[in-house]
């Protein structure tokens, strides 16, 4: 990330140097300490990102680049500050559109045509929309925007989710030169020193940063992204180049920073809250480096040659790697495995040497391109290379939707016909009304274009990863209805929204329905990404718990939840299996009247995600080759041993309605199963599951009824 993008030399205005093959680069001594630093940096992101269960913090190394363009780039504006009195922001910017533009549009651009080749179109029109973010350098808030959470995200990553670092650090290059601007006026306005009016105003924007990080980082798992958040990481390394050069036990200071760097990358986990002030410690840890200076045991390693070509392409290796995980298992139709790993790795050095050779440093230094060029001109060419790559992921998405739009219009009959038919979805596998065939319609329904989107939840029925709310939607008559239904769970509950909805208007029942990201019925506390996950999710579970222990006139209380969720290590030598059944077991034996019955509901199978992509290379015409043995997509439920300690609960099995004996599809019935994440119902098919689960449902209570009198 180089260090994201700050150069190395210690010269405040690059001087002239030797000309090499039409190439002039600024002259200077290279802080090699510095270079040491950024490969170390790099590396620990690029392993994190291939074994994030090894290198749990290795996500750190972010932190450590932040801090090195803080001190780098302050220091340079500091020197011509001091000696001018103002800074020119008009060059400065154009120096840092020389330095990361070149190198960061060229892998944004190789990374829209990845995605319009490789990924699977359904997950284009977000893919793309991060692209051109990035192009724009706003990535970090269109993250922050859509809730991502970038340290365990269930929705697929794109392959430029990682430039989120460079919007922060470009916000960082557009605000701190106007920064030095307004301490010069406040120096002459206040007739006091320049250095201590721009270390004063560092000074505060740095504490209100950290301040804010303290306080935001425990609420929302957006303030990973947040420029507000990271903005103090920067200030560290600023309030570093005004400290006088260290004179003594510079290698000691320099050790201790490494090894505060090196301890939160094995000891940090995505548990961890971050930023906040667990970020002090890899922060602090750069801070100490950059400011013990050069003669250290650092700048040593740094001199070493492939050391320091680590060092001097970090930003382009960061640049790369990233989309090649991320694209690489589009390609292959399967989970990254440890070859492909090593092989990513040998990829993005390579691909990083050549690119920075052959096409960042001519182009940033050639005087025959941007070398020396006019901030003007600088500013020219920037605009027409974003406007490229805004108009590849752009155009090549409204193309692909108009040609989508065309071919649902003509297909529109036929779509009508096969969601019309009587075997639609769900009913193709009811036994009672075999032989059926739908009609095969010449496109899939729903369309893959959108896939992602096909979902029934309702912002009323739903609370969101990392806010404390508990929201209670109703579904059918307020008034008047025959049976009174509570439906509790997590994501997967709430695929079923469709068919509740079908379900109480056809039968006249009342349904509540809460749900809640990665949270279900339990007393066990479950795991989660960050400290506000957990506290969001403890608040709705205590929500939850109380309205199921101080209400007693429901007729059933419906629970489910995917069968791959787990909780936080369980006490003494319970096992996590042991563990998450007494949860369930204790949250249903919670109800205030224990003669409501507990109807849990099975979880769906899940597909890989490559069988999103197998229907595209298919298409509606041969889907069956997109299915996946039954075996190895239908997880072991545990609700189904919590049902046995648990008076009056009930299972729902609707795995017949999603596999055979043999096979779990893709598509049944003509509806495409599947979300692109292979786990999550789409809508159209789960309001197919209506007339079964319903079905279900009433022979419960219809049981329970008869029992009862």
């Amino acid at each position: 990330m180089n260090p994201l993008g700050a150069t190395a030399s210690a010269s405040a205005v690059p001087t002239p140097s030797t000309a090499t093959r039409g190439i002039v680069r600024p002259a200077g001594p290279t802080r090699t300490d510095i270079q040491a630093l950024r490969a170390i940096a790099v590396l620990s992101v690029l392993l994190y990102h291939l074994w994030p269960t090894r290198l749990t913090g290795g996500y750190v190394g972010v932190d450590v680049f932040f801090v090195i363009s803080g001190f780098l780039i302050t220091g340079h504006l500091l020197r011509e500050f001091e000696a001018t009195g103002t800074v020119r922001v008009g060059r400065f910017w154009a120096a840092r559109a020389r330095r990361l533009l070149p190198a960061s549009l060229l892998v944004l651009l190789m990374s829209a045509i990845g995605t319009i080749l490789l990924v699977p179109v359904g997950l284009w029109e977000r893919f793309l929309a991060e692209i051109g973010a990035s192009a724009l350098y706003v990535q970090n808030w269109f993250l922050a925007a859509l809730s991502i959470d970038y340290l365990g995200a269930t929705a697929a990553a794109s392959p430029v989710q990682h430039f989120w670092t460079l919007s922060v650090e470009e916000q960082f290059y557009f605000a701190l030169p106007l920064l030095v601007v307004l301490a010069a006026w406040a120096s002459r306005g206040l007739n006091q020193p320049r250095r201590g009016v721009l270390l004063a105003a560092v000074s505060v924007v740095t504490v209100g940063s950290f301040a804010y990080s303290v306080v935001f980082t425990p609420i929302s798992s957006a303030a990973y992204f947040s420029t507000g958040t990271r903005a103090w990481e920067f200030g560290l390394g600023a309030l570093a180049a005004f400290l006088p050069v260290l004179a003594w036990r510079r290698s000691l200071i320099a050790a201790i920073g490494l090894v505060a760097i090196l301890a939160s990358a094995v000891v940090f986990t995505s548990a961890t809250p971050f930023p906040g002030t667990a970020a002090l410690l890899p922060a602090g840890g750069a801070a100490l480096i950059v400011w013990a200076g050069r003669d250290t045991f650092l700048a040593k390693l740094g001199a070493v040659k492939s050391v320091a070509m680590l060092g001097r392409t970090s930003y382009a290796i960061y640049l790369w790697h990233w989309p090649l995980i991320v694209l690489l298992p589009f390609a292959t139709g399967t989970p990254l495995t440890g070859t492909q790993k090593v092989a990513i790795i040998l990829v993005t050095l390579g691909l990083a040497w050549v690119s920075t050779k052959y096409w960042e440093d001519p182009i940033r230094f050639s005087p025959r391109l941007l070398g020396g060029r006019s901030p003007r001109t600088v500013a020219r060419w920037s605009v027409i290379g974003m406007v490229v790559v805004l108009t590849v992921s752009g155009g090549s998405l409204v193309i692909h939707k108009y040609v989508e739009a065309s071919e649902r219009a003509a297909a529109s009959a036929e779509i009508a016909a096969a969601m019309a038919s009587e075997c639609f979805g769900a009913a193709a596998m009811d036994p009672s009304i075999q032989p059926c065939v739908p009609p095969e319609p010449s496109v899939f329904v729903p369309s893959l274009v959108g896939l992602e989107s096909n979902d029934d939840n309702r912002g009323d029925c739903w609370s969101t990863r990392g806010l404390s709310q508990f929201n209670l939607c109703s579904l059918g008559p307020e008034l008047g209805y025959s049976k009174h239904l509570l439906v509790l769970g997590d994501s997967h509950s709430n695929t079923l929204i469709g068919a509740y909805q079908r379900i109480a208007d056809e039968r006249g029942w009342r349904i509540d329905v809460a749900g809640h990201s990665g949270c279900y019925l339990t007393t066990a506390t479950l795991n989660a990404h960050d400290k506000s996950g957990r506290d969001a999710c403890d608040f709705w579970r205590a929500a939850a718990l109380d309205l199921v222990s101080s209400t007693a006139d429901f007729d059933a209380i419906v629970v489910t939840r995917s069968s791959t969720m787990s909780i936080a290590s369980p006490e003494g030598k319970e096992t996590a299996d042991a563990a998450q059944v007494n949860g369930l077991v204790e949250a249903w034996n919670s109800r205030a009247n224990p003669d409501t019955p507990i109807i849990a509901i099975l979880d769906n199978p899940e597909l890989p995600s490559a069988a999103y992509r197998c229907l595209e290379q298919h298409g509606p015409q041969n889907v069956e080759a997109c299915g996946s043995p039954r075996s190895k997509v239908l997880q072991y439920d545990l609700q189904r041993d919590a049902a046995e300690s648990v008076s009056n609960a009930h299972l729902i099995d609707l795995t017949d309605f999603y596999c055979d004996a043999d096979r779990c599809e893709a598509v049944i019935g003509g509806a495409v199963v599947y979300r692109p994440d292979g786990n999550h119902l789409t809508a159209a098919f789960a309001r197919t599951l209506a007339p079964y689960l319903g079905g279900k449902i009433d022979e419960i209570l219809t049981a329970e009824g008869a029992a009862s009198e």
